[in-house]
């Protein structure tokens, strides 16, 4: 008999109801938006008590509140380290509960992710436009949270990896969205992989706010939108049913080069063509596929 797990994914932050309220109540001040999040957050868990719940954009002033709601509620929270806390981060917080057991842990930095696995793509002089788009990946101050959870049972183990992400929004910048998603997931199977003696089948949650649709969506860019890439980023029209790049890279596991969505097609430079096609592990989707 399998084991049921309740996951939620919320970001705190970008809130349609909340948003539409405070500014109706003229509610400005950051207590006010913490109180009414974090009371939301009561409610919604005092009608379905979630196994974990992803958070994205947790502001720091709320995070000191968030610790005691955990504690009384008999949960375990995780939050990146004060260090990366500051305004312009994307903050993603996971909170689970106390039945399970950590086993391993890692906050995945854009920045960071960036330099360890494309840097030595681009070469001074060699792309203008390459360089570019580096620099651009570079600047999104995104984080992600990972962590290897355990449900000790009778007579067995099991495991579960939970990655709460918040992709990078700009339509502007669509490969920035791809490649952001595309580190975010090479990164995670890398951490399971180092954080297991062997890699035995473990089920992987990639949650969060992704910033996309499945379908892909026709959007005319403006020069000063791009940098060093004049006019080359319109994408022009796509085609029926064609999926989005992030959608199709998750669920799929493979992104075509001639894809509108990846840079050596969006940015028409011949120096993206090392990069290849793009191929992960897919994901079930929870858009189409919504499992009982």
């Amino acid at each position: 008999m399998g084991v049921k797990i309740r996951v939620a994914s919320w970001n705190m932050y970008n809130d349609v109801w909340h948003s539409v309220r405070e500014a109706a109540e003229s509610r400005t001040a950051t207590r006010f938006k913490s109180c009414s999040r974090l009371r939301f957050l009561s409610e919604r868990f005092s009608c379905t008590p979630f196994d974990v719940m992803c958070l994205q954009e947790v502001s720091p002033l709320l995070i000191s509140s968030l610790q005691k709601w955990c504690a009384h509620h008999n949960l375990t929270l995780v939050v990146p380290s004060q260090s990366t806390l500051t305004s312009s981060s994307n903050k993603c917080c996971v909170l689970f509960d106390k039945k399970f057991n950590l086993v391993a842990k890692k906050h995945f930095h854009l920045s960071e992710a960036v330099s360890t696995h494309l840097v030595g793509y681009a070469h001074q002089g060699e792309s203008d436009i390459e360089e570019a788009f580096i620099k651009e990946l570079r600047m999104r101050n995104s984080m992600a949270t990972m962590l290897l959870l355990e449900l000790p049972q009778v007579g067995t183990k099991i495991l579960l990896t939970v990655c709460n992400c918040h992709i990078y929004w700009n339509p502007a910048y669509a490969d920035v969205k791809l490649f952001h998603t595309f580190l975010i997931v090479k990164e995670l199977f890398q951490f399971v992989r180092s954080s297991l003696e062997s890699f035995p089948f473990v089920p992987l949650l990639l949650m969060g706010d992704f910033n996309s649709t499945p379908c892909l969506v026709g959007v005319a860019f403006s020069a000063n939108l791009v940098l060093q890439t004049s006019s080359q980023h319109s994408q022009g029209s796509p085609a029926d049913g064609q999926l989005s790049g992030v959608y199709e890279l998750i669920t799929t596991g493979r992104l075509s080069m001639k894809h509108p969505h990846h840079p050596a097609h969006l940015r028409k430079d011949e120096a993206f063509l090392k990069y290849g096609d793009l191929r992960i592990d897919p994901f079930q989707s929870a858009f189409r596929e919504v499992k009982p």
